[in-house]
């Protein structure tokens, strides 16, 4: 087409621009793989519907679709096809789904909504109608055609399956591929992340909102917060009913246009029934409408109201039923709809006769299997349904071609929303088959994370996460109902895989409320073993949680609380998550010997049981422990020790944290270029895993390494990044220490100023956290600033320092060294009481 080419090889040019094998290309087309092969080495020609897909699979602009579909069918292929390149720029990011099949008609529609948004003030638009109207697959059209508009990409958040406000942030997170990391609220995390990325325009639909708008008005207000905050934003909305927020922009829309009536003339040329004719193609490829159906065709749209879903539904059973005998089982349901019952929304009438109709016509296994998927949320694979509900492929396969349900490219299935929610009013028609079906539900899904526990520690934890995202909707319903039946064995067996996917994905605050219903459900009921087991486990995972929010107070009372309702058991083995976990805040709060006892029975457990993960955990620990205890050569032996059993299993979380951590030690032992090395294979880690806290923590122990090694310009840069990385979502100890080091490197390079700033910022974290060594060596800091101008209030500082038992080993011996050597600089005065560290807090904060 370019310079002349003949159509099959431009095909091939284009379908390698977009990197297309041709069996990707068939998949996308809906063909053979053979056919996609005979067009490009020009035995064959397209149909007029294989070229209609060929263009939207290739993604050719709608302003040159008539002429590539004329060159495509060798009609005029020498007019107007030379401006067609078959090269093809890389488009803005988008995660909008590709359709299967071509929108038919809506041209109007589209042109509407590029109107709108074309004005300035207009950054919220909420296409609004009847369920099946069609607002999804117009918002994905608009989408995906508008996508130079909106050079800092278009996205797409599927809202259906979501069942709470509170999980629209995630959905939102999934739509940006965005992922959480640290204690920061999690909606922070992602608009300060929007805030900063989007420099241009962007656009965001948002899909299925009606069911969120109430009775709260958080959806609404995020929706508010998300514009205000990303200024760059424009928001597409489709809800059955408006969001009622001022500055939003409605557009209605209704039925796809009818033919006149009575004219049967080029019924094609009229959307509605050009769908009918289409849908009914794709199952039965043979079709043929004959001049006796057409009247019944009409009159098929007019019941329907143009309502696609409905037409699609009528069309399904043109192979077994002609267009008369549709149309007369539709106007026998519409007229019992119409008369008894009115109460029904309006919106739902003509939608509920395609519906019923539908059920009607379906046989006994089907009707079963069919309201046996409403069992599902969010999806679900094929051995799931036969599992679950005995559903085997080639009832889902029925469904399918009835359009009942639908079978995405990957082999997963799926209901539209409203089929979903009519299979489920027939479900629960049968209250002791519905128990039955989610009971297995959630037996499955439990399994299904329970059997991903050893995935999360190793190679495959990417896989893993990425698997139990896909299903979290399902696992979320399954947790549910375990818990509303207390199926205590089942939860019990999925706790600690829950616990560590929370933790991976940086699902922090989900996560803690996840388990807060089972340990409030447990609190008064643990009076059997295994109810204190999964009591145990959960209050240990929630701990950990909350441990990496920054809440140590409550993380530490979490542990206890388990070690208290474990330890009775007598099983040792339930122990070490709560052990080490407590070990390692209690190190943090400065009972460096406590946290060694603590790791060190951890580790025999670990160690009876098998459990090579812990096992490295306690044994990396005890080494960082050994490193605080000024014992750096046995610190390294026994954290690499912990690192080989990690690199052994594969687990990149517990590799980053290896790596990053072994480096302080290193320093220590004037090991820099060994340091670096591991530095950097902790940082290249931890960004192909999309570890932020990782990649922060990496930055600031290069900047460690970089300043004891007197490379002063380069330690800032990489502190700088540090502080960059975490941002606004990782809080507390991290960013103290980060500033710690920070204004250290300051005062080296004369900047005081910012040293003080620094060291008082840090001072404000570790009292947050509660974290009393982090505070001593930011007041050791501070104090040493002090020296010069005020030798007194430095020593007095010092001297509580020195003599404070959360301090680390090092803190205290140059507290004590500084403090001698300033008091043999002066006079010495009379003994002064000794002060309390609350009080010398107080002192700092006034000067």
């Amino acid at each position: 087409m370019n310079q002349e080419l003949p159509f099959g090889l431009w095909l091939k040019k284009r379908r390698k621009a977009l990197d297309l094998t041709q069996s990707a290309l068939a998949k996308r087309v809906g063909c053979s793989t053979a056919t996609i092969e005979k067009i490009e080495s020009e035995e064959r020609r397209p149909s007029l519907q294989i070229a209609e897909l060929l263009a939207h699979a290739l993604e050719i602009p709608s302003e040159q679709r008539a002429a590539f579909l004329r060159a495509a069918r060798h009609l005029d292929a020498s007019k107007g096809l030379t401006t067609i390149s078959p090269i093809v720029t890389a488009p803005p990011k988008t995660n909008v789904p590709l359709p299967s099949t071509p929108l038919v008609g809506r041209e109007a529609e589209l042109d509407g909504i590029r109107h709108l948004l074309a004005n300035a003030d207009c950054r919220l638009i909420t296409l609004i109608g009847p369920g099946g109207i069609g607002k999804t697959r117009l918002a994905i059209e608009f989408a995906l055609r508008q996508r130079e508009l909106f050079p800092d990409g278009v996205f797409f958040a599927p809202l259906a399956s979501i069942n709470a406000p509170e999980l629209i942030v995630p959905a939102l997170a999934d739509a940006f591929a965005f992922s959480f990391s640290g204690p920061v609220e999690p909606k922070e995390q992602l608009f300060e992340h929007l805030a900063r990325a989007q420099k241009n325009s962007a656009l965001l639909v948002l899909d299925n909102l009606e069911h969120l708008l109430a009775p709260s008005a958080a959806t609404t207000d995020l929706i508010v917060e998300l514009l205000r905050r990303c200024a760059h934003l424009k928001i597409l909305c489709t809800s059955r009913e408006r969001l009622n927020l001022y500055g939003e922009w409605l557009f209605d829309l209704h039925g796809l246009p009818l033919p006149p009536p009575d004219n049967t003339d080029n019924l094609e040329a009229h959307s509605a029934t050009a769908l009918f004719l289409q849908a009914a193609r794709r199952i039965h490829a043979d079709f043929v409408l004959s001049d006796a159906d057409k009247p019944a065709l009409l009159e098929i749209c007019r019941l329907l109201g143009g309502v696609p879903l409905a037409l699609e539904l009528a069309a399904a059973w043109v192979g077994m039923l002609s267009c008369r005998d549709i149309a007369r089982e539709i106007q026998i349901n519409i007229d019992f709809l119409a008369v008894t019952m009115r109460n029904l929304p309006e919106r739902h009438r003509s939608l509920r006769a395609s519906f019923d109709h539908s059920w009607r016509l379906l046989s006994d296994d089907e009707r079963a299997a069919l309201s046996g998927l409403s069992v599902f949320h969010g999806g679900f694979e094929r051995a799931a349904a036969e599992q679950i509900i005995g559903a085997p492929l080639s009832l889902l396969a029925a469904l399918v071609s009835k359009s009942l349900v639908h079978c995405a490219q990957s082999g997963r299935y799926d209901l539209h929303q409203m089929i979903w929610q009519y299979s489920l009013t027939h479900l629960q028609e049968s209250p002791a088959r519905a128990v039955q079906l989610r009971d297995a539900h959630s037996a499955y899904y439990l399994n299904f994370a329970a059997a991903r526990e050893g995935a999360l520690k190793s190679a495959g934890q990417q896989a893993a996460v990425q698997e139990f995202v896909g299903e979290l909707d399902n696992l979320r319903a399954a947790w549910a109902w375990a818990l509303e039946r207390e199926n205590f064995d089942a939860l019990n067996a999925a706790v600690r895989a829950f616990g560590y996917f929370f933790e991976t994905s940086g699902l922090l605050y989900e996560g803690i409320e996840y388990f807060e219903p089972l340990a409030r459900a447990l609190q008064t009921k643990h009076d059997t073993p295994t109810r204190q087991r999964v009591l145990g486990q959960a209050l240990s995972q929630q701990a950990l949680l909350c441990f990496r929010t920054g809440n140590f107070e409550r993380a530490t009372a979490l542990l206890k609380r388990a070690l208290d309702v474990l330890r009775p058991l007598g099983e040792e083995t339930l122990l070490p998550d709560a052990l080490i976990y407590l070990a390692v805040i209690t190190h943090l709060n400065g009972d460096v010997e406590r946290a060694q006892s603590l790791f060190e029975e951890a580790l025999i457990y670990a160690q009876t049981d098998g459990d090579a993960w812990v096992v490295a955990y306690a044994r990396y620990n005890l080494g960082y422990i050994a490193g605080l205890q000024g014992q750096y050569a046995r610190g390294r032996a026994q954290m690499l020790e912990g690192l080989a059993i990690w690199r052994g299993l594969g687990d990149p979380h517990s590799i980053t944290l290896g790596l990053n951590y072994l480096a302080p030690i290193l320093v220590k032992l004037n090991c820099f270029d060994e340091a670096r090395a591991a530095l950097q294979e902790g940082l290249g880690l931890s960004q192909r895993t999309r570890n932020r806290w990782g990649v922060g923590t990496a930055y600031r122990h290069l900047g460690l390494v970089e300043m004891r090694d007197g490379n002063l310009a380069q330690a800032e840069t990489f502190f700088q990044r540090a502080l960059e990385t975490f941002g606004d979502y990782v809080v507390g100890w991290d960013i103290a220490q980060t500033k710690i080091y920070l204004s250290e490197l300051n005062a080296r390079m004369g900047d005081l100023a910012n040293a003080e700033k620094n060291l008082f910022e840090s001072l404000r974290l570790a009292q947050e956290i509660h974290s009393a060594p982090l505070l001593l060596d930011a007041l050791l800091e501070l104090a040493i600033l002090k020296t010069r101008a005020d030798p007194p209030r430095a020593e007095r500082w010092l001297t509580v320092i020195a003599a404070h038992p959360a301090a680390t080993r090092e803190t205290r011996t140059r507290a004590a060294q500084l403090r001698d050597d300033l008091a043999k600089g002066h006079a010495r005065r009379n003994k002064e009481r000794a002060w309390t560290l609350e009080e010398v807090l107080e002192e700092a904060q006034r000067f």
